[in-house]
């Protein structure tokens, strides 16, 4: 009878989770409803706006064309950040250079990344935030703009470095537009690069013209002793590099290594 009994009680039906697998070992300090959103396959999702990570590092963040605005107080430069899928539904906001620039947590947490702080600082929203499109230059603006570059590299880095474009750059309207942003762009760049000894050093013995050039999409090259840099006034601020991109990659073209 008691054999009887036991098969009886083995033959009754478990309940489907159980039947399938058994339960995992619950996370030291993790809810079941936090358990439920970190299993979840969606990456967190980011509020534009104004966000603070203390010190006076106040930042923006507006979408745009699929990607993100990034833009410091104090600064007038507008990094694009495309965003990767991270761990445990996380997302990571990445610069032009590939390098990390913003996390977003599942639950909305934000981190930013500084090179004085490469382990990331919290970051809390402020308000909202507007995008500001470049503004419009009128052709003897934007020939100023790049006289005005050659000044203060000659003034303050003691450089002979001379910027032009091509005139069908400076005939269209937006083409001006962009031309300025990315001319913003590749000053602050330069600046980054020659920063050290040895980058002051190899721009000044490898360049002397930088040419502003419209194309397909956004580029560096070297010919001679002139620095093409290409523009794609019709992507926006998709179609120009970054000031990270424009001292990265101008630092190999003239074989710069790290001091």
């Amino acid at each position: 009878m008691k054999a009887i009994l036991t098969l009886a009680l083995l033959l009754l039906p478990l309940p489907a989770a159980q039947a399938q697998f058994p339960s995992r070992p619950q996370l030291p300090g993790v809810t079941d409803a936090m358990a439920a959103r970190l299993a979840s396959e969606r990456a967190g999702t980011l509020e534009p706006g104004r966000y603070s990570a203390g010190d006076g590092r106040e930042f923006s963040i507006i979408p745009y064309r699929g990607n993100f605005l990034l833009r410091f107080n104090g600064s007038s430069e507008s990094f694009v950040l495309t965003a990767d899928p991270g761990s445990l539904g996380a997302k990571l906001l990445k610069y032009d250079t590939g390098a990390a620039a913003l996390s977003v947590s599942v639950w909305g947490g934000v981190t930013l990344y500084l090179a004085e702080a490469p382990n990331g600082l919290p970051a809390t929203h402020q308000g909202t935030a507007n995008l500001s499109a470049p503004l419009p230059l009128s052709v003897t603006e934007l020939r100023s703009a790049l006289s005005d570059e050659a000044a203060h590299f000659s003034y303050s880095g003691n450089l002979s470095l001379h910027f032009v474009t091509d005139p069908e750059i400076l005939a269209n309207p937006e083409t001006r537009a962009m031309a300025f942003d990315a001319l913003t762009n590749i000053q602050a760049g330069i600046e980054r690069l020659i920063a050290t000894d040895q980058g002051k050093r190899a721009v000044s013995r490898r360049i002397t013209t930088v040419k502003l050039e419209r194309g397909s999409k956004p580029g560096l090259a070297l010919s001679g002793r002139n620095l093409m840099v290409r523009f794609a006034p019709s992507d926006g601020y998709l179609g120009r590099a970054s000031s990270h991109a424009v001292a990265h990659q101008v630092g190999k073209l003239l074989a710069i290594t790290s001091e």
